[in-house]
């Protein structure tokens, strides 16, 4: 059974943060190459998600394309990088436990830093890794263009019947970068093809609802939402997060009742 049928019935949960536990660890590099080097952090990490209740868990994936593995000599590494990444989080999921394939946005404050054939090339080699070694869904996210997103949307819905989870990152509370509002972007995601289209990164829960609360729910596509544990501080030459597992909790609540069906965590969020 797919998680969008399951979705029909019920809230499903999925997990949180990749990047913030490895970088509690000590990990300041690559993340996405600990899935080579390391596998069994993964694996421990993808364990702690599904033991506090996840139903779905991410790829180690966020980065894992050439354009940012680049950054790191590692372009070459692409297809070696996305398979281990779904062994991984095969070899940890459970029954019940639906893996998806993450697929990350390239383009930030300056969407025209890369045009969209290099986005493209890049993006379709790693959807074809992640769709050779049969994840059960594609989340697109930490979305900050609604350009890009639409592109690769396109791309996905064409390759793949599986389900699709699109997720922007807005500026501001209801707000895209572009100042696309929120309720128009889902409108088009949908129209694309997206099964669950919804937030992630970005902000902390209590912007995120305040963004929900403006949204009429999606016609046939449902609602998802990925918040930060909160806002990030620095302090002592490292970034933290303030949110706490009782503040979440509540939040979690105010989410359900803006009709969030996928509700999982970003960046700060723990197993907890």
């Amino acid at each position: 059974m797919s998680f969008l049928d399951k979705l029909k019935n019920q809230i499903l949960i999925a997990d949180g943060a990749m990047g913030t536990l490895l970088y509690s660890y000590g990990t300041d590099s690559c993340f996405e190459e600990i899935n080579l080097s390391h596998p069994e952090e993964i694996k421990k990490i993808h364990h702690a998600y599904i033991e506090a209740g996840s139903d779905i868990i991410q790829t180690n994936t966020y980065a894992a394309n050439y354009l940012k593995l680049q950054r790191y000599g590692l372009e070459d590494s692409v297809k070696e990088i996305n398979s281990a990444a779904v062994r991984i989080a095969k070899e940890a999921a459970q029954k019940d436990t639906y893996v998806v394939g993450t697929m990350g946005g390239n383009r930030g404050v300056n969407p025209k830093a890369i045009s969209m054939e290099e986005i493209k090339r890049s993006f379709r080699e790693q959807l074809y890794c992640l769709l050779l070694e049969g994840v059960d869904g594609i989340l697109l996210e930490t979305y900050y263009d609604l350009e890009e997103l639409e592109s690769v949307l396109s791309i996905v819905r064409k390759e793949t019947t599986l389900p699709i989870i699109a997720q922007v990152s807005i500026q501001e509370p209801g707000i895209m970068q572009n100042q696309t509002h929120i309720n128009d972007a889902f409108v088009r995601l949908e129209g694309l093809g997206a099964d669950v289209v919804g937030l992630n990164c970005r902000l902390g829960p209590h912007h995120m609802i305040k963004s929900l609360e403006e949204i009429q729910i999606p016609d046939s596509a449902f609602l998802s939402a990925f918040p930060n544990a909160s806002l990030p501080t620095y302090t002592d030459g490292k970034f933290h997060y303030e949110g706490d597992a009782d503040y979440f909790k509540s939040s979690a609540k105010a989410f359900r009742e803006q009709g969030v069906r996928l509700l999982g965590g970003c960046c700060g969020t723990t197993p907890a």
